[in-house]
Parts: structure tokens; sequence; C-alpha cells
């Protein structure tokens, strides 16, 4: 049987040598040819992993004149940090006034960079998160090179995650600005994590306090990650005293780091700081249900690359190494909301160990079938090969699965509806409030319900962004997702819709939303437009291509 080594670093390094005589003597005996080899076969697993997410990334992000997705309480949040001359604010303008007590970090990053560069704010929020997730690939291999041996498969594994979905789906949307910037640091920290259970020494220690620091400062789904994570990774490499109290050091330090912020926003707001923990809008078993279901990797058509990590799974498991797939559970456990895009890191983790695997069990069948006399020095090479050649298909398939299953999700607001927010601001009053139909039933891929607010100044009585530090959270997402409803309900929809949860309103903002059925154009507010033009409830202001606007004019619930 081959014997590939591949396997999951779980003692410490091993001691240097006892004297120059004997590491020169180790030196020597290394063959220069088969250093080179290596070195070359990890440059090009590198460039292929970075080539990969940069493709991949620039593939969604190009296309779009303005950030993917979401993001436009980020963008209000920065500008007003423009504003108040870098000082933190109490309150951010967004929506009528929300408090200003998400993670800064990111969003005075996007604030300076308006400020010193020719670009807009606009760009920096296309571009930012974008260029943050390809260096986030590198620091992932990073934080697998300390988990892996052979270290080569390190650069295998930041394959997969430069291509899961989960892993920058999220990451490259105008949102984020905040977290693009906290899976960085988050990565960062693990990294140093994994570093101070195995070796020690005082630098692990503060690099470890500093990212978690700097990830407590970018997103709170991030320094929750670690906050669970690092407790892991030293139960699983450390489990010493001194250990224990290295990771305690560490994380004082990193409390300390981000104290600045938590006492400014605590004495301005108390315990709202704490209310994203305890409603994540999300009920506590919804991350199980999905582990349950195997809905891990989010991967479109198959999960080639989640069915890698199940036999990676059953592979560690097997061998007795428990880390990487306890973390997957973990994360589906202790974190309801996003499981998928914090468990994404052991998933590609596994998913190496997975494809690796098989790769040698393929070369040992290989070589029984050959000659009897194969040389034994080449056996690692068909390997090798294998896993190379493994990965070649899958990540094509996966590659172009996701462009065609995610393009409506990375896409951008609209041209037209850009232009008929401009209409509203230009006239209506600037303390007016809108309910914003568009019938996306989820508010995450609501693009124009968030953005309304930050590109008009006015107020969103449905919006649900910012909402988690008030403590409205969960009611916020059922009220939009009741308005969204009625795109397909009677005339009486809206003004039940209000009454029901006290959400009065002055104007309607109807998003088209034209495509093609059965080689038809339709619209799916279609019905709705219809319904308010002809209705002496409202008086129509704008109907162009991007929206329909409307005065309403009367509040009785009443039928008429």
């Amino acid at each position: 049987m081959v014997n590939v080594e591949m396997r999951i670093v779980t003692e410490r390094p091993a001691a240097p040598p006892a004297s120059r005589e004997d590491t020169g003597t180790v030196v020597r005996a290394a063959s220069r040819e088969t250093a080179r080899r290596r070195a070359w076969g990890i440059l090009l697993l590198a460039a292929q992993a970075l080539g990969a997410a940069t493709a991949m990334r620039l593939a969604f992000v190009l296309p779009s004149s303005f950030p993917l997705n979401d993001g436009g309480l980020f963008y209000a949040m920065a500008r007003d940090l423009e504003a108040s001359g870098f000082r933190l604010p109490a309150e951010t303008s967004y929506n009528g006034g929300l408090p200003f007590a998400y993670p800064p970090l990111g969003i005075y990053l996007a604030a300076a960079l308006d400020r010193l560069g020719p670009w807009s704010l606009i760009d920096v929020m296309r571009f930012l998160p974008m260029s943050l997730s390809v260096l986030a690939v590198g620091v992932f291999a990073l934080l697998a090179g300390e988990l892996f041996r052979p270290r080569h498969l390190a650069w295998i594994a930041a394959l997969w995650f430069a291509l899961l979905p989960m892993a920058y789906v999220w990451v490259i949307m105008g949102g984020g600005v905040t977290r693009a910037v906290g899976q960085l640091f988050s990565l960062l920290a693990l990294w140093q994590a994994v570093r101070l259970a195995r070796t020690g020494g005082r630098r692990p220690v503060v690099g470890l306090g500093a990212f978690a620091g700097l990830t407590l400062l970018s997103h709170p789904e991030a320094a929750w990650f670690v906050a669970y994570s690092v407790p892991l990774v030293w139960l699983a490499f450390d489990r010493s005293r001194a250990g224990f109290f290295r990771f305690a050091m560490a994380g004082a330090l990193g409390l300390a780091i981000a104290a600045p912020w938590l006492a400014t926003v605590g004495a301005r707001h108390g315990v709202d700081l704490l209310r994203p923990a305890a409603d994540s809008g999300w009920p506590w078993y919804a991350g199980l249900v999905r582990l349950a279901h195997l809905d891990v990797t989010r991967e479109p058509f198959f999960p080639l690359i989640g069915a890698l990590a199940l036999v990676g799974a059953y592979r560690t498991l097997l061998r007795g190494e428990w880390f990487l797939a306890a973390w997957v559970v973990l994360a589906h456990l202790a974190q309801a909301r996003a499981a998928d895009q914090r468990a994404v890191v052991p998933i590609a983790l596994l998913a190496a160990v997975g494809v690796a695997d098989l790769a040698a069990l393929a070369a040992t069948a290989l070589r029984e079938r050959l000659v009897a006399d194969w040389d034994p020095r080449s056996l690692a090479r068909p390997a090798g090969g294998a896993v190379a050649a493994a990965a070649v298909p899958i990540a094509l398939f996966t590659a172009f699965t996701t462009l065609e299953a995610y393009r409506p999700l990375l896409s951008g607001l609209p041209g037209a509806e850009r232009t008929a927010m401009a209409v509203v601001a230009e006239r209506t009053p600037r303390d007016a409030s809108f309910a914003v139909v568009t019938g996306d039933r989820w508010f995450g891929s609501d693009r124009t319900t968030e953005w309304f607010p930050a590109l008009t100044g006015r107020q969103a009585v449905n919006v649900v962004q910012g909402y988690e530090w008030t403590g409205e959270f969960a009611e916020r997402i059922r009220r939009h997702d009741a308005l969204q409803a009625c795109t397909v309900q009677g005339s009486m929809c809206l003004e039940l819709w209000a009454a029901v949860f006290d959400a009065d309103f002055d104007y309607v903002y109807i998003a088209k939303r034209p495509f093609f059925a059965a080689g038809v154009l339709v619209d799916g507010t279609g019905a709705l437009q219809a319904i308010v033009r002809n209705s002496p409830r409202y008086l129509v202001l704008y109907d162009g291509p991007g929206a329909l606007i409307a005065k309403r004019l009367s509040t009785s619930p009443q039928l008429p």
C-alpha cells in the first residue's frame, strides 16, 4: 500500500537539531532538485488558488457599475463619519436615525479611502471587499499550512476556499466593507491561535490578541466565530495550563484593543450593544437543521466540494482527528445566522483532506495494476499528480455553476432605480416615509429597500438593516416579508399591512421587476402597480422604467 503522508498536525514541532553539525547534515542530505521542484509546485498551486479567487470575484464585480446587492447602511455610515470629521457619531442618518453601534473599522477604512483617492465611495464599496477577499485566500493558506503536512496541501485547501460560494458571495457585496475586513482578521486570528497552541511563545500571543481585537472592531459575526473557535483550538492542540494562560492573555489583549470603542458605544447605548447576540433573526436551531440536511456549502446543482469534505471528515475521524469535524458542528450550533459563512473554513480544510486521500488511494490502485518493480521513490508523484488532475474538473464545475446560480444575487442596483430614487430625493419632503415594495421575499436579497434610505435620505418603514441594534431585528424581518407578499394580494393589502404592523407611510415605492417567462416579458410587481394606478387612495408622482412612486391620500383601512 502507498502511504502518502497527509495528516493534521496535532503535536508540537520536534525539537531543533542539537548542533550546527547535525543541521548541516540534514541540509546536505536534502536534494536540491527535489527542493526546487517542490518550491515550483507550491508556487503553481498558490498561483492557481489566488488566480481562481481573483477571476471568480472579478466575474461578479466588473459587470456592475454599482456595489453588489447590499451596503446601503454602511454607505450612509461612511458618509456620516466623513461629515463628523471621523469622530464616531452617536447615531447614523440612515433611515431617520439608528444607533451608530456597528463595529466601525471597515466603515472607517471605506471613508478614509473615499477621502484619499480620486475614486468615489461607490468605487470603494465595489472593489475594496473583493480585494480583501482575495487576500483572505492567502491568509487561509497560512492557517492551513499550520495544520497540514505536507504543506503543499494548504494550497489545495485554499483553492477550495477560493471557490466555495459561502467564502466570498456575501463578502464581495457592498456590505463586504465590514464583512471582508472581519473575515480577513478572523482568519489571521485563527492562524495565530493554531501557532500559539503548537509552538507557544510571545509572538503568537500578541498576534492572536491583536487580530482578535481587530476582528471585534470589524464585524460582530466574525468576532463571535473567533470567540468560540479559539477555545476549540486550545482543546484540540494544547490542553495545558500554561497554554490556557497564554490564550487568556491574548484574549485580554484583544479586549483591550477594542475597549475604547466598546466603552464609547456602551456608554451611549447601554445593553443595546449586546442585542445582536440575543436577536439574530433566526431560531437557535437553524444551523443544526441545515447541517442535518447537509446543506452546508451552498454549492449550486451538486456539492462536489461538499462531498470531498464528507470524505475528509470520515477519513480524519477514522484516524482519531476530530478537530475539523467538531469545528463544523460547533459553527452550526453556535451561529444560527450565517453558520455556512463560518463553517466554510473547516469545510475547505476537510475537502483538501478528502481529495488528497482519494488521490492517494487512486495512486495505490494504479501501482498495483502496473509492474511490480515500480520505483518506490516515485510513489508520491502519482498521488500529487492525481490531486492536481482531480482538482481541475471540480474547480471548473464549481466555478461555472456558481457564476450561473449566484448572478441574480450578486448584482447591483439598476440604474433605472437609482434614477427613480433621485426623483424621490427631489420631489418629496425630507421627513416623508415610504413603503418600499419589491417582491423580494427575503430581506437579504432586497437591495432596493436597503439602498433606498441611503440614496434618498427618506425613511423606509420596512427596512431591516440596522435594527439588530435596537432589538427589533426579528420583528423587522416579519414586517418586510409581509409587505412583499402584497405584490400578489388584493387592493387592501397595503392598508391592512400598515394597520397590522403599525407602519404608517406617506408614499409607496414599487420597484419594477421585469423578466421573461415563456418568451413573454412580465413584471413581478405589475399587478400591484396596476392597483395603485387605478386606486383613489393614491396619487402617482412618477411612473418610470425603474419604479412607480405614489403618494398615499387615504389611510382608512375600510374596504371601498
